[in-house]
Parts: structure tokens; sequence; C-alpha cells
């Protein structure tokens, strides 16, 4: 095999990979959503706890702003919403990250 050759069919056999990692991270995130649709609003939503935490303070905080509760706010419950958009961005920056790398791998 030439070099050519050989680039061509790495690039063939790590498609079919990516494909399904694709796959698999797409399909938990519509999982986790179809998890919160049926829990949001009932009583298996997760209590939060009332202690004087620094890291629940934090968290209470970030709860609370604007953004997790006009902004993008899908849910009622607003812990929901964060790991909605948490989950999104780290999507989005994945995407970003194995775009950028296969221009890269090209030239």
């Amino acid at each position: 095999m030439r070099g050519d050759d050989v680039m061509s069919y790495v690039s063939q056999k790590s498609h079919p990979n990516r494909t399904k990692r694709w796959m698999i991270r797409i399909g938990i995130f519509i999982v986790i959503q179809i998890i919160f649709m049926v829990i949001d609003g009932t009583f298996l939503e997760p209590k939060l706890n009332d202690s004087n935490n620094v890291f629940t303070e934090m968290l209470k905080g970030i709860l609370q702003s604007r953004l997790l509760n006009e902004w993008v706010a899908p849910y009622s419950f607003p812990l929901f919403n964060l790991v909605l958009i948490v989950h999104a961005a780290a999507l989005l920056l994945q995407a970003a990250a194995e775009m950028i790398s296969a221009v890269l791998k090209k030239r």
C-alpha cells in the first residue's frame, strides 16, 4: 500500500467509530432529556440540601439566576435547566474540537 492508500484506509476506518461515538453521545443526551421531562414537576425532583455549605450556596445562586429561570427554561426545576445547558455546551465544544481536528488532519 502506498502512503495515500494507507491514509485513505485509516480515515475510512475511523469514520464509523466517530459516527458510533456521536450516536452514543446524542442518544445519552436524548435519554437524559426524556428522564427530565418525566420527572419535572413531580415528587421525584431532587431536593437541594439547605445546609450552609459553600458549594450548596454557590449552586443556589446559579440556580436562581435569570439565565436558568427565564432565558433557558424548558423545565420548571432549574437544576434540570443547568444540566441541559452544560450537556449541550459540552456536545458543542466536542463537535467544534472534532471539526478543527478533521480540518487540520487534511492539511
